[in-house]
């Protein structure tokens, strides 16, 4: 509201007005006396309120005059009914006025941004944002956006009559992968939030299998409904995380973490904070006085999904490496550094607000992850946390207790893992191009099964010890692919990829396989 300064009534008196002055020349402020009388005093050209009013700037026809105008009139109404006649309007008092005009304000606008609706707005806002900032985009990443709801996306997926029909599948697989000359979408990150009711999981199983189809995983937020919370602050206190997915209200969430597409999938957890609140000390304002309330409200915060941490990390890892492999560990690629950190003063100390809403020990993370959910740590006394495992959302299988039923869990549990999935992902966008290329050539499978080796080798360095530089670009231990007529279907080729990666799991090798058909013409 504009700050008008005081007038000098009185009957006869000479009226002395200057022009308004900046919040910064309040001292400034010429020294006047309230006159005897309540009512504004006339001049010339009318009013004193009329004057004030032009000082504002604000024309009649504006839609915000009436509010400026009341405004004035309160302003104009409490010098003109001060008790104190004669009394001088100081700028200690105009400074007392404008702090109750501040705080009131401050207590609206609290209101505002503590509101859940722009709190979601905000969130998803800033922690695009916080993705964009952290992407490097000279090293050919693009990032597409869209601007769907959950329900949106729920109720476009309920009016298809299959997944191929709907608007995510186009998207997603028809316009880029499913096209000559399109780029393939390497992940599609979102900022929706799961719970294991049977509506989530049916949304999250549509999402899988786009996502499967176009081999471009799909992260999405676990949400503290997953474990019967409100919010995450109660996690690290839950008993056996094991027993209480055992329950039957996981029913649903356990039949979809044993389907093939579950292993395109990626839930994360806790969120993490992307901006300090608002205030002199940490946000300053320069509009007015404002100090936002958030301590003591865990809520007010604004809070993260920490999908787009995790899209950090595969941008990090691809703008190095060109694989979306170096995602988790701290020296590893999967430190997220600069976080926010909120400092302040509780019972004369001073309290700091972690980055992340809550704090996972070792243990936590691990149960976490064997529930096919991937948390972010933070490390104490710093600014940064770190992803530890990228387990995707499908459950390991057991095989049994002989030597080649063990060798067949290693290869599927490390299939399951998020890193792998992101590397055979990229294999499979290749070899969908390099079919487009040979259509029509008239080529034998002989030879389709030799190009297709000759290719894959210069990703394989078939040796014991590899260093960091050549690991990173030949991620491959072993490479081999297969070319097979496929019975029944004239004009197609079945190929299968077998890749080793440079890794031992619990001291064995294993092999992650994908299977995918050619046409032949």
């Amino acid at each position: 509201m504009p700050r008008a300064p005081p007038g000098r009534g009185g009957a006869r008196g000479r009226r002395r007005v200057r022009r308004f002055q900046p919040a910064s020349d309040r001292g400034k402020f010429l020294d006047m006396q309230a006159g005897q009388h309540e009512e504004p005093v006339m001049g010339s050209n009318g009013s004193l309120l009329a004057e004030l009013l032009a000082e504002t700037g604000v024309a009649s026809t504006s839609g915000a005059y009436h509010d400026v105008k009341r405004g004035v009139e309160a302003v104009v109404g409490k010098v003109a009914g001060r008790p104190e006649a004669g009394a001088a309007l100081d700028s200690a008092l105009i400074d007392l006025w404008i702090a109750e005009i501040d705080q009131r304000l401050s207590r609206q606008i609290d209101e505002i941004l503590h509101h859940p609706v722009f709190q979601r707005l905000e969130a998803a806002w800033r922690g695009l944002k916080f993705a964009i900032d952290h992407i490097d985009f000279r090293e050919n990443i693009r990032v597409e956006i869209l601007n769907c709801s959950k329900d949106d996306l729920l109720a476009d997926f309920e009016d298809s009559s299959e997944v191929v029909r709907s608007g995510l599948y186009k998207i997603v697989y028809s316009s880029e992968f499913g096209n000559f000359g399109g780029k393939p979408f390497g992940a599609v990150i979102s900022n929706y939030e799961f719970g294991p009711v049977p509506q989530d999981i049916a949304l999250l199983q549509k999402c899988a299998a786009v996502a499967t189809m176009a081999h471009a995983p799909f992260l999405a937020v676990a949400g503290p409904q997953f474990f019967g919370l409100k919010d995450y602050r109660k996690v690290p206190h839950l008993g056996d995380i094991k027993a209480l997915f055992e329950g039957p209200q996981y029913v649903k969430y356990t039949a979809f973490r044993e389907s093939e597409d579950a292993r395109y999938v990626g839930l994360l957890l806790p969120r993490f904070l992307l901006r300090l609140p608002y205030g002199a000390s940490t946000s300053p304002i320069r509009a007015f006085s404002y100090e936002e309330d958030v301590v003591g409200n865990h809520a007010a915060y604004c809070w993260g999904a920490p999908t787009y941490a995790m899209a950090t990390r595969l941008a990090e890892s691809f703008a190095r490496h060109r694989w979306c492999l170096h995602i988790i560990g701290p020296q590893s690629g999967g430190t997220v550094e600069g976080l926010t950190l909120h400092e302040y003063d509780a019972l004369g100390a001073i309290q700091t607000k972690i980055p992340t809403e809550i704090m996972l020990t070792e243990r936590r993370e691990f149960e976490l992850s064997e529930e096919g959910f991937i948390g972010l740590t933070f490390r104490k006394d710093t600014d940064n946390a770190c992803f530890f495992s990228a387990n995707s959302a499908q459950k390991p299988k057991y095989f049994g207790q002989s030597d080649e039923g063990r060798a067949a869990e290693v290869n599927y549990r490390l299939g399951t893992q998020l890193p792998y999935v992101f590397l055979v992902s990229r294999l499979a966008h290749y070899l969908k191009v390099m079919q487009r290329e040979q259509i029509g050539t008239w080529k034998e499978r002989g030879d389709l099964e030799r190009e297709l080796n000759s290719w894959l080798s210069q990703y394989v360095a078939d040796m014991d010890v590899v260093s960091p530089a050549v690991r990173s670009r030949r991620p491959l231990r072993k490479g081999r692919t297969s070319v097979t007529e496929v019975e029944g279907s004239a004009g197609w080729y079945r190929v299968h990829l077998e890749v080793r990666p440079h890794l031992k799991y619990m001291g064995a090798y294993f092999t992650l396989s994908l299977m995918g058909k050619l046409d032949r013409e």
